[in-house]
């Protein structure tokens, strides 16, 4: 994307809003399309059915997910974050392959009620800064949405619904990944990771910012920021601290 590109949307900025988060979010979408748009794919099943999968107690942010998807099976197989409903699919799902790519996996993969994949990045309390949380599941849901994987998103969605024991929840039945809907991308985390650490460094402090504009400033993704215990369906915007 050229410069001048990048200053016609800068100038066309209106109200009382920050300019960084326009031209960070061109940025990012313009990686975005790039990544999307690449032949390269998963060699195996990217679907994982994670139903049955074995849970193992622990603090790593892999076993917290599993932990918050057993929750959504207990319930309607769903994570409520205000009005919106989230339809769990799996955790732990790989997007790329080779060597130098091997464990990449998009830690929790749920779907709108129109068909829209959402990729959530869990971090724990400690966890990497915020905007590395966006890139990392950026890079993930980019990945996804190759057409090759898309592909297998599909097929795998469907072998699922055909085998498992759970019922579809209400406001899902006939809804199936689809790729012209606009996915989303939410960080995960405890509420200690937004309002300890990250309130404070100069890496990270900032991050309210980010989250006032979040579901607008990368036009292809709607990025979110929600806090959890990682046991109730119920997630939560978190507090903002004060900008000083």
């Amino acid at each position: 994307m050229s410069f001048r590109v990048w200053l016609q949307q800068l100038r066309g900025v209106r109200g009382h809003r920050p300019l960084w988060p326009v031209l960070l979010g061109a940025a990012l979408d313009s990686e975005f399309h790039r990544q999307r748009s690449m032949p390269e794919s998963y060699k195996g099943e990217v679907f994982k059915n994670r139903d049955d999968h074995p849970l193992d107690e622990g603090e790593k942010e892999e076993r917290l997910v599993a932990q918050l998807y057993r929750s959504a099976l207990a319930a309607d197989g769903c994570l409520k974050l205000g009005s919106q409903r989230i339809w769990l699919l799996g955790f732990q799902w790989p997007t790329q392959g080779g060597v130098r790519e091997k464990g990449r996996r998009a830690d929790l993969v749920g779907m709108t009620s129109d068909g829209g994949l959402v990729v959530f990045e869990a971090k724990v309390a400690n966890g990497d800064a915020p905007l590395i949380a966006v890139a990392e599941g950026l890079d993930y849901l980019a990945c996804l949405y190759r057409d090759d994987n898309f592909t297998k998103v599909r097929s795998g969605f469907t072998k699922w619904i055909a085998a498992r024991k759970f019922s579809t929840p209400d406001g899902f039945t006939g809804v199936v990944p689809d790729a012209s809907i606009r996915p989303t991308l939410v960080v995960l985390a405890p509420e200690a990771y937004f309002s300890g650490r990250h309130a404070r460094s100069i890496r990270s402090k900032d991050w309210p910012y980010l989250a006032a504009v979040a579901d607008s400033f990368i036009p292809s993704v709607g990025v979110k920021f929600t806090a959890t215990d990682f046991r109730s369906t119920t997630l939560w915007v978190p507090p903002t601290p004060p900008q000083g």
